[in-house]
């Protein structure tokens, strides 16, 4: 059998490839915010829509700057603690990550008209916001396994071999992995006897997040309209490690297989860029309604993904007549796959209400919605594979609903606080594919003069299921992971009125 020497790839080798790069849940990943970035945000669930005076709030409607009366500087570390408890092929795995950022910093600039200007003046405020807030946390770890012996891993090398190929044009290099590992035969079938029993395992590593950096305008007209317009840049960072294996369980020595490892590195990371708008109408000192506008986010992407294999396929070679039988093969082609795309992620029409209760607190609640069947890729130099990837976009995804509702009550300077919000699922087939989510939080603030603090809980709950490989055979069963998440996260805001 004529191979193809991994000796000779001394260097990284640079690829443009086509189509089995990027698909629609790439998509999706940039496409989900998450609740909250302040710690009264994160009390609230995140809502707050037309009650203002909250830097996180002006990533929700930046009319909310209208409300300023001072400038103010805040800054919010958090810590998040996020449990997975996948069930794989009727067994179930748990695992746990954790990890420290910085959730928000913002000033905001304000000149207020005062004394008599007050009273003559129309435009009682104008504001400037700056800053940043974290709108996604992608830290996870995962790891399931199960008993199979309806399919294995190597029918979709085989799939990706008898379709591309076996060269390394193509990313994942599924057929090349495969061929070079010994689990394809000549005729590029796949040589694994998984009616014997296989216990697949797979475990994955993410991290990363979805960050905006924001410019806020805004301004407050008689104290009856609140309007706002805000800029975002937003930094994207995704990565993954991840480590697929098969090992045979049959007992059989001869049947020229004992186990494989398939390892894949993947990051992604971009920019993008979306315009706010919002307005708040101020009905009377109890009621206040409240309208954002989200655009679509335009971004940049840039994804780098690395891959390798390591097999033990027993007597095989020796079988083959291979002049080397040593039955373990580790491929690495040490090709550093780099791939460049555009995308633009869901727009977001949120409605809002806030009933102030005087000196006692404030009920908000908002009801937000997401274009996920609308987002997009861009690929220039591979259109047909993009038109097929918003194609499944289109038939995967359908609009998704947030409602969110936070309560705030007063004593003096104490306030406490609790929230509830949900998200649909961004998925038409939400039975298979689950996605929905439920935000519960309780927080706490005190105020001292112009310095102030608070602290926000927020315990979210979502299940999201996964292919364990992607099922590219027609009719050849491919196991379902169900993962439910438990997302712990906490914050604390300090913040000072200058």
């Amino acid at each position: 059998m004529k191979k193809v020497s991994l000796l000779l790839l001394s260097a990284c080798t640079y690829f443009s490839f086509p189509a089995l790069a990027q698909n629609e849940i790439d998509a999706l990943r940039f496409g989900q915010l998450s609740s909250g970035a302040t710690a009264l945000s994160l009390g609230m669930a995140g809502s707050g829509g037309a009650m203002g005076g909250d830097f996180s709030a002006l990533s929700l409607n930046p009319a909310g700057i209208g409300i300023y009366r001072s400038s103010e500087l805040t800054f919010t570390p958090a810590l998040c603690l996020n449990k997975t408890n996948t069930t794989y092929l009727n067994k179930t795995t748990a695992d746990n990550r954790s990890n420290i950022n910085v959730s928000n910093f913002g000033l905001v600039f304000t000149n207020s008209a005062k004394g008599k200007e007050y009273k003559y003046r129309k435009w009682k405020s104008f504001s400037i916001g700056v800053g940043y807030n974290r709108l996604a946390d992608f830290y996870q770890n995962v790891q399931y396994s199960g008993y199979n012996n309806l399919s294995s891993i190597a029918e979709l090398f085989s799939a990706s071999a008898l379709y591309y190929g076996v060269g390394l044009n193509v990313a994942p290099p599924w057929g090349f992995l495969g061929y070079e590992g010994y689990l394809l035969g000549t005729d590029y079938l796949s040589i694994v006897p998984y009616q014997d029993g296989l216990i697949q395992s797979k475990s994955f590593e993410t991290r990363g997040g979805i960050g905006e950096y924001n410019l806020s305008l805004g301004g407050n007209y008689q104290e009856k309209i609140l309007l706002g317009l805000s800029v975002g840049i937003q930094d994207f960072s995704y990565e993954r490690y991840s480590r697929y294996s098969e090992d045979d369980v049959s007992g059989n020595k001869d049947n020229n297989f004992e186990y494989l490892d398939y390892f894949e590195n993947y990051v992604s990371r971009g920019m993008g860029v979306n315009v706010k708008l919002g307005a708040v109408y101020v009905v009377n000192e109890m009621l206040r309604l409240g309208f954002a506008f989200h655009t679509t986010t335009w971004s940049s992407i840039k994804d780098t993904s690395t891959y390798s294999l390591q097999s033990n396929t027993e007597n095989y070679k020796s079988d083959i007549g291979e002049p080397n039988p040593d039955p373990e093969t580790y491929v690495d082609p040490q090709a550093l796959y780099q791939f460049a795309y555009g995308l633009r992620t869901p727009w977001r029409s949120i409605v809002s209400a806030t009933v102030m209760l005087g000196k006692y607190g404030m009920i908000n609640a908002d009801y937000e919605i997401v274009g996920y069947n609308k987002m997009r890729h861009k690929m220039r130099d591979f259109p047909s594979y993009a038109d097929a990837v918003n194609n499944a976009i289109q038939s995967s995804f359908t609009l998704g609903h947030v409602a969110r509702i936070g309560v705030e009550g007063r004593l003096n300077k104490l306030m406490g606080r609790v929230g509830f919000a949900y998200h649909s699922s961004p998925f038409k087939d939400a039975t298979t594919f689950g996605g929905s989510r439920m935000d519960m939080s309780i927080g706490a603030g005190m105020r001292f003069g112009s310095f102030f603090i608070d602290a926000g809980y927020m315990y979210s709950f979502y299940k999201v299921s996964e292919y364990a490989y992607p099922a590219l055979i027609s009719g050849v069963p491919t196991g379902i992971a169900d993962m439910k998440s438990n997302n712990n996260l906490i914050a604390l805001t300090i913040g000072v009125k200058i």
